[in-house]
């Protein structure tokens, strides 16, 4: 998600440079945290096909709606057979619904701070869930007067118990200072692999004024993948693959996976395997992205297919497979790949969205072993909804997130 912030420069006795100026850049956005609103072009339940949409395959959808809830973040479903959906609230409460009794309850409060893109962020659910009963959370908090990002992982007593499930017993496995309150990522999901890959933004602000990107010396501006299983020297409370591709190299660290990313919001993987990140870019295009080991991505030399500085060179990045403009939307929002059976006309297509315009789009990922360019969209149409998140059940339908009104929505035939 992306905030525009307008700043009378003359004003203000600060220029660009002196984002030395870390406490300026901080207090601009916690103080001038954007309001996110729809722009009003939707009216009813069904949507519009307009701009480059208007002449693309278009695919008729409806939303079904499912729960109400309060400017959430993230849509998450146990692994297997389930009647739960659990939804989180941006403000840090976690909900549990029961889809077949139509019940909801706050299965647990978190303490987050909530300035611009902070808050309770992400949860997955551990591989073997409920036989080994652990979920694992993102948060963002108020340390020492730091805005700190928080890895937990939570026992779930009574798994299987709408009335009785509670979180328990909190172990911290990571913890990373932020230096501003937006681009924090949030995504956490565990690979096929049994391992966990984590999201992180380049730490905020505008153009990566730290130069996270490309720093593989920093946990921001990556990916990660580590092991929940703390470290046998006792020194962490995880470990890190023996395959991770910077083990042993000097210059970085070796929980990174992937690097030079601006903001992933949401990834998944697909059905095949791969990981599937959609990046927010920051004035030009939005990207989609194959998370490949030890590749670098770009930020903050490329913007999607573009350079984002004069002079660099593309040819030194991981490109993505797909990006569009300002001229399709303004915040890229992740989803999944579409395997279940209520929508044929999506079987094996990536589902996402821009969480400003309210699209719905589906498309082909490259094949295996290949990062071809993809060019064919499939629209689903505009929609009178912000979107923060989409989510996938068991059943492999999809399911999306409406952040102005609360709303989960089921994809469905019309």
């Amino acid at each position: 998600m992306k905030i525009q912030i307008i700043v009378i420069f003359s004003l203000l006795s600060f220029s660009l440079s002196s984002l030395a100026c870390d406490d300026f850049g901080r207090k601009i956005l916690k103080t001038f945290s954007k309001k996110y609103e729809t722009d009003g072009k939707v009216l009813g339940s069904k949507p519009i096909f307009i701009g480059p949409d208007a002449k693309r395959k278009q695919l008729t959808i409806s939303l079904q709606e499912v729960v109400k809830v309060k400017e959430p973040t993230d849509i998450q479903f146990p692994p297997g057979e389930s009647p739960f959906l659990f939804v989180l609230e941006k403000a840090g409460d976690l909900i549990l619904f029961d889809r077949e009794k139509k019940t909801k309850r706050v299965l647990k409060s978190f303490q987050v701070i909530t300035d611009s893109e902070e808050g309770l962020l992400g949860l997955t659910f551990h591989p073997k869930y409920p036989k080994e009963p652990k979920v694992y959370t993102h948060t963002v908090i108020n340390s020492a007067n730091r805005d700190m990002t928080v890895i937990a992982e939570w026992e779930v007593e009574n798994p299987n118990s709408f009335e009785k499930m509670v979180l328990k017993n909190e172990r911290v496995l990571l913890e990373v200072v932020q230096p501003y309150p937006n681009h924090n990522g949030g995504q956490i999901t565990f690979g096929p692999d049994g391992n966990l890959y984590i999201g992180f933004g380049d730490g905020g602000w505008r153009a990566d004024p730290k130069n996270n990107g490309q720093n593989p010396n920093t946990l921001l501006g990556s990916i990660l993948r580590i092991s929940p299983i703390p470290d046998p020297s006792g020194k962490k409370q995880y470990s890190i693959p023996k395959d991770n591709p910077f083990v042993g190299k000097q210059g970085y660290l070796p929980e990174i996976f992937a690097y030079g990313i601006r903001n992933p919001w949401k990834m998944s993987f697909s059905p095949d395997g791969r990981l599937v990140a959609a990046d927010v870019g920051q004035d030009a295009y939005e990207e989609v992205d194959i998370i490949l080991s030890g590749k670098n991505y770009g930020w903050n030399q490329t913007e999607g297919f573009h350079c984002f500085t004069d002079g660099c060179n593309p040819s030194l990045y991981q490109a993505p497979f797909y990006e569009y403009g300002r001229d399709e939307g303004q915040s890229i929002t992740g989803g999944y790949v579409y395997t279940g059976t209520s929508i044929p006309e999506l079987k094996g297509k990536y589902v996402f969205g821009d969480f400003i315009q309210g699209k719905i789009w589906a498309i082909d990922l490259p094949k295996p072993g290949e990062n071809n360019k993809i060019t064919e969209t499939l629209s689903l149409g505009k929609w009178n909804i912000l979107i923060p998140s989409f989510g996938k059940d068991s059943d492999g339908e999809i399911f999306v997130a409406d952040y102005q009104s609360g709303t989960i929505y089921k994809l469905v035939k019309p």
